[in-house]
């Protein structure tokens, strides 16, 4: 039976994961902090893994080069256990950037895994894994000429361990 504390964990570590494209996407970087620990480990595509302070530095640099973007994230699959859960949220996200004219956007479809924990200031990321899937359009936007419009499968692209039976 899922009990009213375990509802109230859900609906705020929902909260927290849905400020994360919010955050980026009008570049109110000072956001990611309800959204990190400091200390977290954050591994996206493009980025590498850096904290929380590197990745607001990473955003404010590839972010900024760009005219807009629009991230659009699901309601994740969550475990929660006590003080620490576990989700995974996929997102499409939009960068535009209009000097590519008439080229001038490339979507990605992604995915995050997640670990959270409960602190004094509510449920933060603790541990953040990007998995870019897919992409369409100009993709020397984001510095990816080249590619194929599907990233190479790996191990980012099995479901959770969590999620596995046994």
């Amino acid at each position: 039976m899922t009990t009213l504390q375990q509802l109230a964990d859900i609906h705020e570590i929902q909260q927290v994961l849905l400020l994360y494209p919010v955050a980026l996407d009008s570049r109110a970087l000072h956001l990611l902090e309800q959204v990190f620990v400091p200390e977290a480990a954050i591994d996206i595509p493009g980025v590498g893994t850096v904290d929380l302070a590197g990745y607001q530095a990473a955003c404010r640099a590839g972010l900024g080069a760009l005219d807009a973007t629009h991230h659009v994230a699901n309601a994740p699959l969550l475990r929660v256990e006590g003080d620490v859960a576990q989700a995974r949220s996929y997102l499409v996200a939009q960068h535009i950037l209009n000097a590519a004219a008439p080229d001038a956007s490339l979507l990605i479809g992604a995915w995050y895994n997640d670990e959270l924990r409960r602190t004094p200031a509510g449920w933060r990321i603790t541990r953040r894994t990007g998995n870019a899937v897919w992409w369409s359009g100009n993709a020397a936007i984001l510095g990816m000429g080249g590619l194929p419009q599907a990233f190479p499968r790996h191990a980012g692209h099995d479901a959770p361990d969590w999620l596995r039976p046994g």
